[in-house]
């Protein structure tokens, strides 16, 4: 019966039978992808002392799901001061220093992302050998993320060398993956072999078609755990968690610790640049920017407090984000009696489309109404998503005509587009906040800045600012 079928029918069974192979793939790396997900302890019991000898950049890697966070870098400096290989000295109000020491000329014991730090600030500093704490960014994007990558990297050798870390990935699972993904590719390729030729085609040779497009179908999937690569555990590497765990217990229960500047390194010793591997030590580490300044995170006292705000920069989603409302019902109402009048053509014709295709797969295989659905198919998808956008604009919009809110806080960040400016700004109650879209000239007309307080009129699902300026008393 097989040997009946069309060289349409055979691409068709494979091309099914690929997709199969395919969903059942992605399974096997899901399962697995949960498998090996790292698995941070619980806190052990209360520390008073300092309960190991791994380095605070390996702490903070250990007790943050087995990532490197930007804290490991301030954490780092920090602990070089404890050491007395450099120093950090208040100079003023919120204002800090960092100084080499005649004596950190060549250190021998520091590991290489230690060294790499130390040799930033040496390139940093002025002849007498200070450097402002403001200045210790890490350079523009581009050159930032090359020397936080190399910093990561060392970081992670060192936690594998401890025996404290080891990859994601076992041998035996890439070669489980790699195996198993043969089979989706090798069915995608034969259904593709399997297409019949233009009429007047030269056939190419079918066997070395069909390992080619194997091969190009099986180092693509093959790819997708490298995207997904990561650190997990060791036995040993939950015990030292779990122990610096314990750590962090003690320091959030004291009195001061995580407000205190990184010049207290003088007072807390290591116990603060641990505190800053851990989490717990916010003043020092909003005081050493070692890093390009982030778009989506900052830190904030405003409130009373430090702590770290997350911050969105919405283009499309919500949909109308920083219109008036009255525009953005108008819109969503057009939108929306639009997209209903093409969705009455191509809903029921992607309805009819589908229809005839399950019927050719009774009668035989007819490519062309496989085709017909996928040229039906966009259109229709596209109306569908239309709506939806549509819909949700007027869920913001309409409840905005009649509701304003009033918004006292700190600018966090201004970002400025071409044609308009993003101005996020907290008003100390939230934790992640969207950034608001306001005109150039209403924003330099404002006169505030990146730290500036701020007064505004708002519309809070659509984020409108209809009046942006500095609180009275603080022109």
């Amino acid at each position: 019966m097989l040997l009946a079928l069309t060289r349409a029918e055979y691409a068709a069974r494979f091309g099914i039978a690929a997709a199969i192979a395919l969903a059942a793939w992605l399974a096997l790396l899901g399962l697995l992808a949960v498998a090996t997900r790292a698995r941070t302890p619980s806190p052990g019991p209360e520390a008073l002392e300092l309960p190991g000898e791994e380095p605070p950049a390996v702490v903070a890697m250990l007790t943050d799901d087995w990532a490197v966070g930007r804290e490991a870098v301030p954490a780092t400096l920090i602990d070089m001061a404890a050491r007395k290989i450099l120093a950090i000295e208040s100079v003023g109000l919120d204002r800090f220093v960092v100084r080499l020491r005649p004596a950190s000329a060549n250190p021998t014991d520091l590991e290489p992302y230690e060294r790499q730090v130390l040799d930033h600030v040496r390139g940093l500093a002025a002849s007498d050998g200070t450097v402002p704490c403001e200045a210790l960014t890490t350079g523009p994007e581009g050159d930032s993320r090359n020397w936080w990558s190399t910093f990561e990297k060392a970081v992670v050798k060192d936690a594998r060398e401890r025996g404290l870390s080891r990859s994601r990935w076992s041998p035996w699972m890439l070669l489980l993956l790699g195996a198993a993904a043969v089979v989706p590719a090798a069915l995608a390729a034969a259904a593709l072999v399997a297409v019949p030729p233009e009429d007047n085609a030269e056939e190419e040779n079918p066997i070395g078609a069909f390992i080619g497009l194997t091969a190009m179908a099986w180092f693509p999937l093959m790819a997708v755990p490298g995207k997904l690569r990561a650190e997990r555990e060791t036995p040993a590497g939950r015990e030292a968690a779990a122990r610096w765990l314990g750590l962090r217990e003690h320091l959030e229960g004291s009195g001061g610790f995580t407000d205190a500047p990184p010049a207290a390194v003088a007072i807390w010793d290591r116990y603060l640049s641990y505190g800053a591997a851990l989490g717990v030590a916010a003043g020092a580490v909003r005081a050493l920017p070692l890093g390009s300044e982030s778009d989506k995170i900052a830190w904030t006292s405003y409130g009373g407090g430090w702590r770290m705000v997350k911050i969105d920069y919405p283009k499309r989603i919500p949909p109308g984000w920083g219109r008036l409302p009255l525009l953005a019902t108008a819109i969503g109402l057009a939108s929306l009696l639009g997209g209903l009048f093409v969705a009455r053509i191509f809903f029921p014709l992607m309805g009819d489309t589908l229809s005839d295709l399950f019927d050719s797969l009774d009668d035989g295989f007819e490519p062309l109404d496989l085709l017909a659905v996928v040229l039906i198919g966009i259109p229709t998808a596209f109306t569908a998503v239309w709506l939806l956008r549509a819909a949700l604009m007027l869920r913001a919009a309409v409840p905005d005509l009649f509701v304003r809110q009033e918004v006292e806080g700190v600018v966090l960040r201004i970002r400025r587009e071409e044609k308009y400016a993003y101005v996020a700004v907290d008003d100390g109650t939230r934790s992640e906040i969207k950034a608001w879209i306001v005109p150039p000239a209403v924003l330099d007309g404002a006169g505030v800045g990146q730290g500036s307080a701020v007064s505004a009129t708002v519309s809070p699902r659509l984020g409108h600012v209809s009046r942006l300026e500095k609180p009275p008393g603080d022109n």
